[in-house]
C-alpha cells in the first residue's frame, strides 16, 4: 500500500483520539501506572495505540526516531510534573488546576512533535497490532497488556 493511502495523522485527530482514549478509568489508571511505574510516556503509547487501531506498522528504527523526537520536551514535562505534584499541597486549588492546563499544554507539544515525526516516517499496514504490546513488553509491564489490547 502506498504512504498516500494510509491515513494521515493531525495533531487534532491524535489529540481527539487521547482524550476519548483516555477518558476511560480504566486505561487512564494503566496509562498514569506505565508512566509512574514503568517510566514509559502516556503520548507515545496513545501514538501506539492510534497506529494499532488503524492496523499501521513501525519498524525498530521508526521506534528510534518516535523516542528522538520525544527527547525535545520529555525532560521539561518530567521536571514541570514533579515540581507540580510537590506544589499540590501548597497552592491554591485555582493556582493548581492553572498548573494541570499548563502540563496539558506541554502534553499537546510533545504530541505534536510525535505526530510531525509519525509523518515523516514510511508506514506500512499490518494484519496485527501489537505495537502497544511490544511497547508495555519493552518496560517490563506485561501486567498492562491485557489492559491496552483486551484481545491478546
Amino acid at each position: 500500500m502506498t504512504h498516500s493511502a494510509l491515513p494521515r495523522l493531525t495533531l487534532e485527530r491524535l489529540w481527539q483520539f487521547s482524550l476519548q482514549y483516555y477518558g476511560d478509568r480504566r486505561i487512564k489508571d494503566a496509562c498514569l501506572k506505565l508512566q509512574n511505574v514503568y517510566g514509559g510516556n502516556v503520548n507515545l503509547l496513545l501514538l501506539l495505540k492510534w497506529l494499532d487501531e488503524q492496523k499501521l506498522a513501525l519498524n525498530q528504527q521508526d521506534l528510534v526516531a518516535l523516542n528522538r523526537a520525544l527527547q525535545r520536551s520529555e525532560t521539561l514535562l518530567i521536571q514541570y510534573r514533579e515540581l507540580r505534584r510537590q506544589l499540590k499541597k501548597e497552592v491554591p486549588d485555582s493556582l493548581y488546576r492553572e498548573s494541570l492546563q499548563f502540563e496539558l499544554l506541554l502534553e499537546k507539544q510533545q504530541q505534536s512533535d510525535l505526530v510531525d515525526c509519525i509523518n515523516q516516517l514510511n508506514l506500512s499496514k499490518t494484519s496485527s497490532a501489537k505495537l502497544t504490546q511490544i511497547y508495555c513488553e519493552q518496560l517490563s509491564a506485561d501486567s498492562l497488556v491485557a489492559i491496552f489490547n483486551p484481545s491478546a
